[in-house]
């Protein structure tokens, strides 16, 4: 990530690297950005 780019993110609740199954759940996906923008965001 640096200034000024534009990135996709996502933020997952728990580990994909130990249990990928982690992001076939929506719930464990609480915040979405692409291209700089936030799509979901269930953080709030």
């Amino acid at each position: 990530v640096e200034v000024d780019k534009l990135a996709d993110l996502i933020v997952v609740d728990g580990d994909p690297l130990s249990d990928i199954r982690v992001l076939q759940d929506p719930r464990k996906i609480p915040l979405i950005m692409q291209a700089g923008w936030i799509v979901k965001n269930s953080l709030r």
